[in-house]
């Protein structure tokens, strides 16, 4: 009961002290959000689209304005924007309250001027607080302005004629089909220019992952977020392990080991603080990752269980690492020298699916690289657990008896060093 009592209390000071030193807690937490957050940004939102709000002011209300405005309202672009028409007074309260990310206006005159062949304008304001979405936009009115000149250029024969029965509202059906014959034939005689059969298709089946079993849209932040929080496990367990160096320095080791168990109960009491800091972590990161990624909650049980199982594994690494060392500063160099190699081939910084295949075999071989694969394939891709987990979980277990076993004995030769 004391020895159990012992562990306890080295367990509550290590998070005390985690927790007074609070910038480094911060750090731990603040790094991956940062990283996935930006990449998220580069690369598409968190739930996998990216949307805006598009406002337009049609004056001109015509089929030709009519035209133009569609092109946002179908296709991948009515998947992206939500177009919204607004009078002039209510655009410009809605842009200068930064709630659109563009504006476009066309101006009356518009329709008529382009079937006349002569000079008009489309004003496209847009959002100075976003960046791609209004580029977008800006980039979508470029082409179809584009469009609309050739189409100028081709059909300038049938704009003459459609022109007048607009104007008048009057339709018949010989002009109708003037009209209709007029178009077909230019389109036939531009078809070997604009339908060249220069590709060759070939129909196979391919593979596609577009969305995990429970429906969660594959993105590059969703795909980054797990290897997010396996960075600041490392980062955590970097410090934890060094940590027990420092101690050593301050003479608790030396003072404990004259105790009966007392290091064993020392380095017991390491290993549930660094449960109850890396649960901490996994439970923060995890939850915000859930909400913004929109995951299913009720995975998360398991996916908090099997990340500080998976930390666990990798601060005994770093322990071993660290105990390895002749001084407190040669465990640093080591330690230091280990992480980054771990969080650059085991899938923190970049995803192993955008690495080279060569690259991520060496991944999946770290501790952190195979145990981030079977997390991912469950919750990402959707394999079965058993599939997914055993394999990975029979490896982590492996290790983690292997390293605590060793550990206890390293720690007893730490007095001799300090």
């Amino acid at each position: 009961m004391a020895r159990s009592k012992m562990s306890f209390t080295v367990a509550s000071l290590r998070i005390k002290r985690v927790i007074r030193e609070r910038w480094g807690l911060i750090s731990w937490l603040a790094i991956p959000m940062i990283i996935v957050f930006l990449m998220s940004l580069l690369a598409g939102t968190g739930s996998g689209k990216l949307t805006g709000r598009l406002l337009v002011t049609d004056l001109d209300d015509s089929m030709v304005s009519q035209f133009i405005t569609g092109g946002f309202a179908q296709g991948p672009l009515a998947e992206i924007f939500t177009t919204k028409q607004v009078s002039l007074d209510e655009g410009k309260r809605l842009m200068d309250a930064g709630e659109a990310s563009a504006w476009i206006t066309i101006d009356n005159g518009f329709g008529e001027a382009f079937l006349s062949n002569e000079p008009t304008d489309l004003k496209l304001v847009k959002n100075p607080a976003q960046r791609i979405l209004p580029q977008l936009v800006e980039t979508s009115m470029q082409l179809l302005v584009d469009a609309a000149t050739y189409i100028q250029i081709v059909f300038e024969k049938e704009f003459n004629v459609l022109k007048p029965m607009l104007e008048q509202q009057k339709f018949n059906d010989a002009d109708l089909v003037a009209l209709t014959l007029g178009i077909k034939q230019q389109i036939e005689n531009l078809e070997e220019t604009i339908f060249p059969p220069q590709l060759k298709v070939v129909e196979k089946a391919v593979e596609e992952v577009v969305e995990d079993g429970d429906g969660i849209p594959l993105t590059f932040g969703l795909l980054m977020f797990p290897g997010a929080i396996f960075m600041a496990l490392i980062f955590a367990g970097n410090s934890l392990a060094i940590a027990i160096w420092d101690d050593a320095k301050n003479g608790v080791i030396p003072r404990l080991s004259a105790a009966p168990s007392g290091l064993n109960d020392y380095f017991n009491g390491q290993v549930f603080g660094a449960v109850a800091i890396f649960t901490l972590i996994v439970s923060v990161l995890g939850v915000l990752g859930a909400w913004y990624f929109a995951l299913p909650w009720a995975k998360m049980p398991v996916v908090i269980l099997w990340l500080v199982f998976s930390g666990l594994v990798i601060y005994l690494l770093f322990v071993t690492l660290a105990l390895m060392m002749p001084s407190m500063k040669v465990a640093n160099i080591i330690v230091n020298a280990t992480t980054f190699p771990l969080l650059m081939l085991g899938g923190s910084f970049f995803p192993m699916e955008s690495m080279p295949d060569w690259l991520a075999a060496i991944g999946n071989f770290l501790p952190n690289g195979f145990l981030l694969t079977g997390l991912k394939d469950w919750l990402i891709r959707g394999e079965g657990m058993v599939v997914a987990m055993t394999v990975p979980l029979v490896l982590g277990l492996a290790m983690l008896l292997v390293l605590w076993l060793f550990d206890r004995q390293l720690i007893k030769k730490l007095i001799h060093k300090v």
